[in-house]
């Protein structure tokens, strides 16, 4: 996903419109999300004389894993994405801090696929879900919910052992500052 910016680089303010489609690798250290075919960036490259500024609109699909049911699914995400490449983005005088990303410019082209990987991964949700109304796993035989009722047995259910000594340990506490202890 790169755009050749040799022709507006020279020139500061001069311009050049741009669409373009690849892939877009997630790392795989991000729970079960990984970029789903392609994503494709359009926008308008512009020369500001150190580099080239970029703003671009980006679509496509990323497959998530539901936090609840831990189910796969897919989410559309449109993406609004600007971003400076510069050649040595490490080398840029510290003045102040950048008011968008920063990546490096190599040999006159711009590599896109770092911007929206970095957009992307701003704009995954937390807790991914496959839908709002997950009913998620069965806490005790861990069945998908949503696939239906399981048969297990759910009496008793809801205090752990550990629970159950912290309650215990709460109701202590609570007892103890009535009787003036601290």
């Amino acid at each position: 996903m790169k755009i050749d910016v040799t022709e507006i680089l020279k020139t500061p303010g001069e311009g050049m419109s741009f669409q373009v489609g690849g892939e877009v690798p997630i790392p795989e250290t991000m729970d079960g999300a990984q970029a789903v075919g392609s994503f494709v960036v359009r926008g308008v490259a512009t020369s500001t004389g150190l580099g080239v500024y970029v703003d671009a609109h980006a679509v496509g699909t990323v497959e998530l894993t539901c936090s609840r049911c831990l189910g796969s699914f897919t989410k559309e995400m449109e993406l609004d994405c600007e971003a400076e490449f510069v050649e040595d983005p490490d080398g840029r005088p510290q003045e102040e801090e950048p008011e968008v990303s920063v990546f490096a410019l190599e040999g006159g082209v711009c590599d896109l696929g770092e911007m929206v990987r970095h957009e992307v991964l701003l704009n995954l949700p937390m807790k991914p879900l496959c839908s709002e109304d997950c009913k998620g796993l069965c806490p005790v035989c861990g069945k998908n919910l949503n696939e239906g009722d399981c048969d297990c047995e759910k009496t008793g259910f809801g205090v752990t052992a550990f629970g159950r000594k912290l309650l215990d340990a709460l109701n202590e506490t609570e007892r103890g500052k009535k009787n003036g202890r601290s």
